[in-house]
């Protein structure tokens, strides 16, 4: 018999170490390989018959002059193989494993007829390297998370990949790919792009029953995939077969078994005085639970032909929580369903519907609360969090000759995120310092968003020659977002200088209140973006041993206003891709990969709202003359103290909101790795990692720079500039070149202006990651598995991305880090993401065939904190309040107050398997972090509160605030999943 050597099974192992993909449909997979004789001799014209085992496709193709073949869009699953040639022995593989997005090598060796009966290949369970691709990628199947404790949403699919880290809480559940924000991430379902594209905040979540893997690629990815500088997760869903199919599930996460995190309960005086009450962080009282139910069947309905995947899929779940003065009961029941429809028209050509309905409603009831007598008081009102919507996609796979195949896809995505007041509501009032809610309201500023997207891509293989396969392809979004939203009465008044005793007790009339902010915001309509690419790459077999994937993809990006005019249109954005494998040995077994790729992210829709809209955005201060007994304010509105327009409510000229001269964001990867298999199972690896920012995206303000300008130019003063008039989205470092009429009526023309940077006072954007990561695996063999990952990693710079971690700002493209010249003095330094150590490890241990255990581990060392306060000098960065690098009134530096605690955790899973008369159930307890570790994962980074305005300057003045430095949010509690599985 032959060696494993020879026979070269580069097939997925199943913890999910798949090759990664090549010139190759992301919802595909591709059989390649070679046959030689014993002596190594190339053989041609050897006829090779592969066959899907569920579905029964079959598929024929010889092996070229140097013994090549290819099997291309390959839908994936288990085929056999029969390779056959004239004075020959056939050569057979009873099953092996296609798998989606990636390459399944398989050479052939052919021995002289007589020598043997039959040759069976051999290795498909063998740990592989594919040696033709530098994609950073893992991919994770159904059959890794049966056996690994995983929690059931993308991001912790995600966290399972070398470099990336979990974001900060006020996103949600995220992950940073690469030291980049969690809002530069793109997310695929069966070629479908669902990512959220209003701020780049993950995708739609699906229930894991549909799922059959996902890809998840860390770095450089092939010219097919763009509109991301983080991550790709790229999911593939199961379809269904020739043999029926039936199952449930249900899974359970009960209250009951879920610890709790700590409470911040304040001593000190001053800080229980600021705060209103002794409670800061109350999470003690908070009732969080899920009960998962799914039922799924799956067959054929005309056999060979027509095949089906159905789901339906019940969650009904709990999210109870308080404060220290407020109740919210919160509570879902959502039924979600989905289908996957395959038809294979023809052999060679496949058309596949995908639809799902994952809308959700999240009921909320909130009250007035005091923690301390753990009592409820008033009801406020009722909300409701909307999330998800109806999705489809309908793709076409064909073979048009053996060199030739293509694929088109049309889908539509959508998504809700409204925040809806389902009560009537009167004024909105609370005390400014303390935080506290005056008056029963549920959302001060209920939203509703309605986002819808429409996607299309037509891709071509064409196999030139055995050493030349081209891929190139179009794909094109339009891209629609509805905004409605405003405050509850037009405005939330925020009362100053009161006395927390009384309004902790919601005693206004005592509280001795002296002034009042009314805080006025709305912006409403309908928002458009557009993006469309092509690429082209060519994968070239330079030699037997060095493989080059050269790639070049052209994007463009389009981003209209309220009115439907185009405010950007950035085009001609060239992104090239450069990959280099070198087989070492030239047996399949060591590779040193090279990659190099520049990847584009287009303008968020968000940006459209904020900047292309007529946005009112106002703060008014008075001294407080009384109180109604509505608590709305009695005031002299001809005589406000004090007032900042952030933004005025009109619609501006396109030309004087975008810089005429204006780059896409876009960023710069470098990849150098080295990977060898040590035996049949256990694999090394080491890869570094570099990635620049070369250009970032912000809306700045540019009044006091163009001010300037204008007085040493024109000898005229810009009298339209108040300081927060002229924001325009730019390359940061960059001149700015608007058209606008900077003075009215008065001697300077309505003309285009160009501003130096150097009058603008903005430094270049800059961000930075380097990273070296060091793993070893072991390929499961029926008993163990083992998969540990240590990454050394430093993020660097003045800007973390499309959003903001350290003050929790998700406004894409607009967040306030570049609002003002003020706001980035000290803003160099280490960005949020920066996690300087990680260590993550996966493991299972079958003790019986039937009872199995599995682990999940990982540890983090802390990330950067900052402090925040009043501008000292910037008087416009001033009235942003503390968004500074300021300390105790002196400006400092980002990630100069240290970092939070290094923090692990460790999950355990256990897994008895039952064969019921022909029926399989699966019984499975899950366990989070086992040792409930509660470490502090954030911390009040303001370190100065609103004290008063200088009258003479409009600067606003900061005092120290007593809370800085705080707790606000500590580790996921343990909590436990239990779950059974029955299958028919």
């Amino acid at each position: 018999m032959f060696s494993k050597t020879l026979t070269a099974v580069a097939v997925m192992a199943s913890l999910g170490a798949a090759a990664p993909a090549f010139a190759q449909d992301a919802s595909r997979g591709t059989l390649i390989g070679q046959a030689q004789d014993q002596n190594g001799q190339v053989v041609s014209d050897v006829v090779i018959t592969i066959v899907n085992l569920e579905t029964g496709l079959t598929r024929t193709v010889n092996s070229s002059g140097n013994g090549a073949y290819r099997f291309p869009l390959l839908p994936p699953g288990a085929y056999s193989l029969k390779a056959t040639k004239a004075g020959y022995e056939v050569v057979a593989e009873e099953k092996f494993t296609v798998s989606a997005g990636g390459n399944t090598s398989l050479n052939l060796t052919m021995l002289p007829e007589g020598n043997v009966e039959s040759i069976q290949v051999r290795g498909s369970r063998v740990a592989a390297i594919d040696t033709r691709s530098a994609e950073a990628e893992i991919v994770v199947n159904a059959d890794f998370l049966s056996k690994v404790p995983v929690p059931r949403d993308l991001a912790s699919v995600a966290l399972l990949a070398p470099g990336t880290t979990k974001g900060d809480s006020d996103f949600g559940n995220l992950a940073s790919f690469g030291g980049a924000s969690v809002g530069e991430n793109a997310f695929y379902v069966n070629g479908l792009n669902v990512t959220n594209f209003r701020n780049g905040l993950g995708g739609s979540e699906l229930p894991f029953e549909m799922y059959e893997s996902f890809e998840v690629k860390t770095g450089g990815y092939s010219a097919e995939f763009g509109r991301s500088t983080g991550g790709v997760v790229n999911a593939r869903t199961k379809s269904g077969s020739n043999e029926f199919k039936s199952g449930a599930s249900a899974y359970f996460e009960p209250s009951s078994l879920r610890a709790e995190r700590p409470d911040v309960i304040l001593s000190d005086a001053a800080q229980i005085n600021e705060n209103g009450t002794p409670y800061y962080v109350i999470n003690s009282n908070h009732d969080i639970g899920e009960n998962n139910y799914n039922a799924w069947a799956s067959g054929a309905l005309v056999e060979d032909k027509l095949f089906f995947f159905g789901l339906v899929n019940y969650k009904d779940r709990v999210s109870d929580y308080t404060t220290d003065d407020l109740a919210y009961d919160r509570d879902a029941g959502d039924v979600l369903y989905s289908a996957k429809i395959d038809w294979y028209i023809t052999q060679n050509h496949i058309l596949e519907f995908t639809g799902w309905d994952n809308s959700t409603e999240l009921e909320a009831s909130k009250y007035a609360y005091s923690f301390g007598e753990n009592s409820r008081g008033e009801h406020f009102g009722d909300y409701v969090l909307e999330g998800g919507g109806k999705s489809y996609a309908v793709q076409y796979t064909g073979i048009l000759t053996d060199d030739l195949t293509i694929s088109a896809l049309y889908g539509v995505n959508k998504t809700s995120y409204s925040e809806l007041n389902t009560g009537n509501t009167g004024v909105a009032a609370t005390d400014l310092t303390a935080g506290i809610q005056l008056t029963p309201y549920a959302l001060s500023t209920p939203t509703m968003q309605n986002d819808k997207r429409e996607a299309m891509r037509f891709d071509v293989d064409w196999y030139v020659n055995d050493d030349h396969s081209l891929r190139f392809g179009i794909d094109y979004e339009d891209m629609t977002a509805k905004e409605a939203t405003g405050r509850v009465g037009g405005a939330l008044y925020q009362y100053i200088g009161c006395d927390s005793a009384f309004t902790s007790q919601r005693d206004l009339i005592n509280a001795g209140c002296t002034r009042v902010r009314f805080n006025e915001y709305r912006n409403t309509g309908d928002f458009q973006t557009k993006s469309n690419a092509y690429y082209i790459q060519d994968t070239w077999s330079v030699t037997d041993q060095l493989t080059a994937r050269i790639g070049l993809r052209n994007e463009q990006f389009q981003n209209f206003n309220k009115a439907g005019e185009k405010f950007i249109d950035v085009s001609d954005q060239w992104a090239p891709r450069v990959g280099l494998v070198y087989d070492l040995t030239g047996e399949g077994e060591t590779k040193v990969f090279a990659n190099y790729g520049r990847y584009f992210l287009p303008v968020a829709t968000n940006t459209n709202i904020r900047l292309a809209g007529d946005e009112l955005y106002t703060l008014t201060t008075y001294n407080l003359l009384g109180v109604n007994p509505d608590f709305s304010p009695i005031v002299d509105l001809d005589s406000p103290i004090g007032k900042t327009v952030y933004s005025d409510g009109t619609l501006k000229g396109t030309g004087e909101t975008v810089n005429a001269d204006i780059d896409p964001m876009y960023q710069d990867e470098f990849i150098l790795g080295f990977e060898t298999m040590l035996d049949d199972d256990w694999s090394v690896g080491v890869k570094g990692t570099y990635r620049d920012l070369k250009s970032s995206l912000e809306d700045v303000a540019i009044d006091y720079g163009f001010n300037q300008y204008l007085e040493q130019e024109f000898g005229s003063s810009c009298t339209m500039c108040s300081g927060f008039h002229y924001y325009v989205l730019t390359n940061p470092g960059k001149d700015v070149t608007i058209t606008t009429d900077p003075d009215g009526d008065g001697a300077l023309p309505n003309q285009q202006y160009t501003i130096p940077a150097n009058l603008l006072g903005y430094p270049k954007a800059e961000r930075q990651y380097g990273a070296i990561d060091f793993n070893v695996k072991r390929a499961f063999d029926d008993v163990w598995m083992l998969d540990a990952t240590y990454t050394w990693s430093h993020s660097w710079g003045n800007n973390e991305g499309f959003v903001r971690s350290d003050n929790g700002q998700d406004d894409a493209g607009g967040t306030t880090n570049y609002d003002q010249p003020g706001l980035v003095d000290g803003a160099s330094g280490n960005l949020p993401n920066d996690r300087r150590h990680m260590v993550k490890i996966q493991a299972s241990y079958a003790l019986t065939d039937a009872f199995s255990l599995g682990t999940n581990f990982r540890w983090e060392s802390g990330r950067p904190l900052s402090s925040f306060g009043f501008h000292p000098t910037d008087v416009f960065a001033s009235q942003y309040e503390a968004e500074s690098f300021v300390h105790n009134g002196q400006l400092s530096s980002r990630g100069a107050m240290g970092r939070t605690p290094s923090s692990w955790t460790l999950d355990l899973t256990a897994t008895y398997a039952l064969d019921l008369a022909g029926t399989d159930l699966v019984l499975r307890a899950d366990v989070f972090n086992v040792f409930n570790n509660l470490r502090a994962t954030e911390f009040n980074e303001v370190n100065e509160i609103y004290a008063n305005e200088d009258p003479e300057t409009g600067r606003y003045i900061g005092e120290t605030s007593a809370l800085y430095g705080l707790p606000t949010a500590f580790q996921t509690p343990r909590y436990v999943r239990l779950s059974a599985e029955v299958k028919f």
